[in-house]
């Protein structure tokens, strides 16, 4: 029960921010709904401003973009910081502490609700929306199994649904050793399935029998998205997701890595405490303000070589971004039918016995039921100084993005709050 409190409410606390930044916009199209129905915009208006104060009252200390919407209706937005927090000399090769002060300020430095934020962990349900969308269309079953895609992989009874569910076994590759991959630049998912199937590293537990939440599912996952698709996973995901959703400015790290958000600085990426590597943007793609990451002390977080493998993260979004997402995929069921979508946001993690874990996992995405607050799926992100939530209630078509590069934990257990907060008022 307190695992969407925190893990949710992890996504509203991350970091520093004042709240005199952005305004309320709650008069975005014609037809602003409210718990499905047309109302008047004063109404909003009001609700809107006594939501906003109370938003500006529990998170002082923001350091990136919230959003609080339903369904189309922005009831609450605040984009607060700075996308390099120069606090700390660590991770900057040619600035002095005296420059960093100025640095900070520049106005190209400051977060708007255009700002990228790395979502991390938040991006595995948009593999999963590729998976189900090929399944929709008769190219690929849940019941398929790895064998049938990787004829050398020791994993091969391990099927799609297990994959996404986490019950696969497959051991978590965040524990490899590097000294397994050419390092010499970004490690990708190719390099990830080659080391897979030669090292043939022992499963975790049998298939089905245990939950346990491992990237590696979703590193996989995109693979086989290339394979059955035919497409670079980049391109699939952009021009059947991303496009029919209006997400315009949603980018993959492969895409936008190289991409200074301040002045000429490139900051290149680098495995951790090794030294940098080289990579650079899409070709045509346009600059867009990118967020860094930052730990605790302030110090930037440097790029990893992980980075590279997609799926499991990777994807680059603004908060607005993912608000379309929500509207277009779970709402408007514009990118797979409504049958598939309702799969997504069940427990789908039974075990072979018949047991259902405590932590409730769909496709991508997670879930809880709370008395008070009803049922939530939601999904936190946490990758290299960057802390995300994203949450949906079904129910009514509520929202909450919290988007953050700084990783201070500030924002922890403020989901919470705000539903609560938002049933309070609609309820007066």
């Amino acid at each position: 029960m307190k695992r969407i409190l925190v893990l949710l409410l992890v996504a509203v606390a991350v970091v520093g921010i004042t709240a005199n930044c952005n305004k309320v916009n709650a008069l975005r199209n014609k037809h602003n709904r409210f718990d499905g129905v047309p109302v008047e915009v004063d109404t909003i208006s009001k609700f809107s401003q006594e939501l906003g104060h109370f938003i500006d009252s529990i998170c002082p200390t923001l350091n990136g973009t919230l959003i609080i919407a339903r369904h189309d209706t922005i009831l609450v937005e605040r984009a607060m910081g700075y996308l390099q927090l120069f606090r700390e000399a660590t991770g900057y090769d040619t600035i002095t502490y005296e420059q960093l002060g100025g640095l900070r300020k520049q106005d190209v430095n400051k977060v708007t609700m255009e700002s990228l934020f790395d979502l991390a962990s938040v991006s595995k349900q948009f593999t999963a929306a590729a998976i189900l969308k090929l399944c929709s269309e008769g190219k690929l079953k849940l019941t398929d199994s790895l064998c049938k895609f990787y004829p050398n992989i020791p994993y091969k009874n391990v099927t799609i649904r297990q994959l996404l569910n986490h019950t696969s076994g497959i051991p978590e590759y965040f524990n490899f050793d590097f000294k397994l991959y050419d390092t010499t630049f970004f490690i990708d998912n190719a390099q990830l399935i080659r080391v897979l199937e030669k090292q043939r590293f022992p499963r975790m537990f049998v298939r089905g029998t245990q939950f346990k939440y491992v990237n590696t599912n979703y590193a996989i996952l995109a693979d086989i998205v290339e394979k059955v698709s035919g497409y670079p996973f980049e391109y699939y995901v952009r021009t059947n997701l991303w496009e029919p959703a209006g997400m315009k400015n949603t980018r993959f790290f492969t895409e936008i890595v190289g991409i200074a958000p301040v002045d000429a600085l490139q900051h290149a990426p680098a495995e951790k405490g090794q030294e940098y590597v080289i990579a650079y943007p899409m070709e045509g793609m346009s600059k867009v303000p990118v967020a860094r990451g930052h730990w605790r002390s302030g110090a930037l977080a440097q790029y990893d070589r992980l980075n590279g493998i997609l799926g499991d993260k990777g994807i680059y979004a603004s908060a607005e971004d993912m608000i379309k997402w929500t509207n277009a995929y779970y709402i408007e069921h514009k990118i797979i039918p409504e049958e598939w979508v309702k799969k997504a946001i069940q427990y789908q993690n039974k075990l072979n016995n018949g047991t259902q874990p405590a932590e409730g996992y769909g496709y991508g995405v997670r879930m809880e039921e709370k008395e008070e607050s009803g049922f939530v799926v939601f999904h936190g992100g946490l990758w290299d100084g960057f802390h995300n939530v994203w949450l949906y209630r079904p129910s009514d078509g509520l929202q909450i993005v919290f988007l953050s590069n700084f990783y201070n934990r500030s924002h922890t257990g403020k989901c919470d709050l705000i539903l609560n907060y938002v049933d309070s008022l609609s309820h007066r």
